[in-house]
């Protein structure tokens, strides 16, 4: 068995393919993150009305 030769692929489903950033996908992102920081915010607030 020889070792590969850099620069070549043996196969052609190892390179990779560069996905296009769609409006879909930023709002997905958005609302993901929106959860997220709702979440922590809401944890926070939890925490600091707990302590007093």
């Amino acid at each position: 068995m020889t070792d590969p030769v850099p620069g070549e692929t043996s196969d052609a489903s190892e390179t990779p393919k560069k996905s296009t950033i769609t409006p879909m996908r930023i709002a997905l992102w958005v609302l993901v993150a929106g959860a997220g920081l709702f979440m922590v915010l809401t944890g926070l607030v939890g925490v600091l009305v707990k302590a007093q």
